[in-house]
């Protein structure tokens, strides 16, 4: 089974050719191409809703014909087009979801929408039934911190997220006040991973019992320390920042993995690149004996291979025919 992925939901133009062999369940990659839109935003140091949608416009016909090329596929041989609906940029999302429509029609194929935040966790499905369930699922990017269960590979109960800022608003929002480069988390992670803890930061909701999480506060204790203690060095309050990161999550996700009786953990999304996020997170699975999974940093950010997937998945095996063929939402349906 051919299957295409088409991902327009921010600043990344991503299209992805999949083959999926329905007997072993099993997803091989046979093309991924992601244009980035970095060199259009950096001077604005963020996202620019109106220039992303302008440059998806101009990017995906060249993205689509790469990502085919690549595969050695032609449209027609293709079985499904998956596009993402949402949550998103609602200019974005237009882009692709109006490109994959056009193209089922055009070529008289099924396609089907998939949900974005729900699209990062199956980057760890290429061989989706390897995983024991019960399984928790932390998501985290620039919009997002969402913590959910799973019970297979297409059913996902969100049990909490972000209340105000994601972690990764935090992490652009605290790197354009330092006044790093865009995007500043990367460098972020770099300069942490070379300083200490050696400042104190607050752990926003930690002790709550919830699974919610709240990164504005961090933030403003940040600027505020910067602006209280002129001597500091940025590479320890990079890693006292990350380290109450750190400790957020992996306290939320151990009640969550204990209170489901979790026999796998999944991180996923593009904060997941963050390099002290990951060891903390297998070192927690290591601690509990629970297996950890998480897709390496080229499919945490966005791309089609993740929509692919998810969209194979929810096309072959769910009887929820509201998943298919939705229209595009900008903010998350969960």
């Amino acid at each position: 089974m051919l299957i295409l992925g088409i991902d327009t939901s921010c600043d990344d133009t991503s299209i992805a050719v999949m083959d999926y062999n329905t007997n072993e369940r099993k997803f091989t990659i046979l093309s991924n191409v992601i244009s980035s839109q970095i060199k259009a935003h950096v001077e604005y140091g963020g996202i620019v809703p109106e220039i992303a949608s302008r440059e998806h416009l101009k990017n995906i016909t060249t993205v689509f014909s790469m990502a085919l090329d690549n595969a050695g596929v032609k449209a027609g041989e293709l079985d499904l087009i998956a596009v993402t609906a949402g949550p998103g940029l609602s200019g974005s999302l237009i882009v692709g979801y109006s490109f994959a429509k056009g193209l089922a029609i055009a070529n008289n194929k099924p396609y089907i929408t998939v949900d974005h935040i729900k699209a990062h966790t199956a980057a760890n499905f290429m061989e989706p039934y390897a995983i024991d369930y019960p399984a928790v699922s932390l998501t985290i990017s620039g919009g997002h911190s969402s913590l959910s269960v799973l019970d297979s590979p297409i059913e996902a109960k969100f049990i909490g997220g972000t209340i105000d800022d994601a972690v990764g608003e935090l992490f652009d929002k605290t790197a354009r006040y330092l006044n790093l480069a865009y995007p500043g988390g990367p460098i972020l992670d770099k300069m942490a991973r070379e300083g200490e803890p050696l400042y104190k930061l607050p752990k926003p909701l930690i002790n709550e019992d919830n699974y919610n999480f709240s990164f504005s506060g961090l933030k403003t204790a940040v600027i505020n320390f910067t602006r209280l203690n002129k001597d500091f060095e940025i590479k320890h309050l990079a890693h006292s920042m990350t380290r109450s990161i750190c400790d957020i999550f992996t306290k939320k996700i151990e009640a969550a993995a204990k209170a489901c009786g979790a026999k796998t953990i999944l991180l996923s999304g593009g904060v997941a690149c963050n390099s002290m996020i990951r060891e903390s997170i297998k070192e927690l699975g290591a601690r509990k004996k629970i297996a950890v999974l998480m897709p390496p940093p080229i499919l945490c950010t966005d791309n089609g291979v993740m929509i692919a997937i998810l969209g194979a998945l929810n096309y072959l095996y769910s009887d929820d025919k509201n998943l298919k063929n939705s229209d595009v939402y900008p903010t998350t349906r969960w």
